[in-house]
This record gives structure tokens, C-alpha cells and sequence, in this order.
């Protein structure tokens, strides 16, 4: 399965994102890609920051530009999960990847100006539907405040109702202390000390929209296997 967490704009957390998809399937036992596909380079700084602690890793490599597809593609044959953290505002890597894919994960900050850029995704969506019927796009809200009162959520939600293939997942994954402070040290927010459960489970439902269970449970499945 080749999963692609991408963004038109910068900031929203994609990297946060492709590295927990990567690294708890990579810890359940999986043979998993993690494609650096973003020139600011942080989902390979995770790598290396986790080699460090020596836990367990997805494999990493770093691709940009021409071939981009094509690398994922044959890629994707030699790997249980391909994950591609693609690099904000890549247009061209992004249509390419739509053709592949058979989930973006698109995460969007809910405020006016981040909410209306997946009006382009969603032009892009259509056309690469057309040769890649496998494909699925869907939006999460990320980084939001972690004050429930806030309006900015609904708001967005009620943009995200007007677009035709791009849908919305229904997840909101809030600004958290422990998010921040786990994974430049190549952790994964469950791993971080002192928990924060509302960060495991916020995290854990993008887990569970791209492969359909979440963490825990994939554990649980390796384990009785």
C-alpha cells in the first residue's frame, strides 16, 4: 500500500504525520518504506534521531523530482507499507504520486487561508481519479487548538463539505506539548514521557484511516500471530 501524506502549503505537520504512520507500522513488524520526498529533510532527521535510540525503524530514502513515481511505484513491491512524505507545495511530485497512491492523507490547519488551498487538490484529484481508480484523498485537521471552544474547526469543516473528491476524514488532531517534544527525538508520541492520551489516541486515528486499525490493535494482531 503506498499512503502519501501531502499539503499545498507549508506548517501543517506532514512530517509529524508520515513518521507515526511509518514508524508504528514499521513496530508491528511490517517492512516499511519511508520516502523522504520533501527537501527540508525531517522525516529523515526522525530516522536518524531514532536509530539513535535504537528502536525499531522503517527503512528510509530520500527522493525528489524526476522518477519520483516511477521509485514509488517499483518501490512499493519490494515493501509491506510505502509511506512518502511529500515536500509542501510540490505540485508536480504531488499530481505524479495521485497517479500511484492509493491514499493522500492531506492534513490542513483549519483557518481560512490553509482550508481553501485543498481547492487545487481537489482539481488535481479529479484528473488523476481518471487513471488511478484505487485512489482516495481525504483530509485531516491538524495542529488545531486544544481548546474545544474554538470555532475554527466547524468552519473549516463546513469549506471541507464543498469539495467534490476530496473528502473530509472527520479527525481533528490538536496542538500537543508531547507531539512536539517526541518526535524531534525520533519517539513516537506513544513512547514519550509523561503521556499524553489524547495525543496517542488523535494520532492513532490517522493510523487507523489509512490502514484500518489502530496501533494497539496492529500490535495485538502481530502478537497472537
Amino acid at each position: 500500500m503506498i499512503v502519501v501524506v501531502a499539503a499545498e502549503k507549508g506548517g501543517t505537520g506532514k512530517s509529524t504525520l508520515a513518521v507515526h504512520l511509518a514508524g508504528w507500522s514499521a513496530r508491528t513488524g511490517k517492512d516499511v518504506l519511508l520516502v523522504d520526498a520533501d527537501r527540508q529533510g525531517t522525516a529523515s532527521i526522525w530516522a536518524e534521531a531514532r536509530a539513535d535510540l535504537e528502536r525499531k525503524a522503517p527503512s528510509v530514502v530520500r527522493q525528489y523530482g524526476r522518477g519520483l513515481r516511477r521509485n514509488v511505484r517499483d518501490l512499493s513491491g519490494r515493501y509491506d507499507e510505502v509511506v512518502v512524505d511529500m515536500g509542501s507545495g510540490d505540485i508536480q511530485g504531488i499530481e505524479a504520486l495521485m497517479r500511484v497512491a492509493h491514499l493522500i492523507v492531506v492534513p490542513v490547519q483549519p483557518n481560512g487561508w490553509d482550508v481553501w488551498t485543498v481547492e487545487l487538490l481537489d482539481d488535481l484529484s479529479a484528473d488523476a481519479l481518471e487513471v488511478n481508480e484505487d485512489l482516495r484523498v481525504t483530509v485531516v485537521l491538524n495542529r488545531a487548538s486544544p481548546h474545544g471552544a474554538s470555532l475554527d474547526v466547524p468552519a473549516a469543516q463546513d469549506v471541507l463539505r464543498r469539495f467534490e473528491h476530496v473528502e473530509d476524514s472527520g479527525l481533528v488532531v490538536r496542538e500537543r506539548a508531547a507531539v512536539r517534544r517526541a518526535t524531534p527525538y525520533g519517539m513516537l508520541v506513544d513512547e514519550y514521557v509523561p503521556s499524553d492520551g489524547s495525543a496517542v489516541r488523535e494520532l492513532g486515528e490517522v493510523y487507523r484511516l489509512a490502514y484500518g486499525m489502530s496501533p494497539a490493535e496492529s500490535v495485538e494482531i502481530k502478537e497472537a500471530g
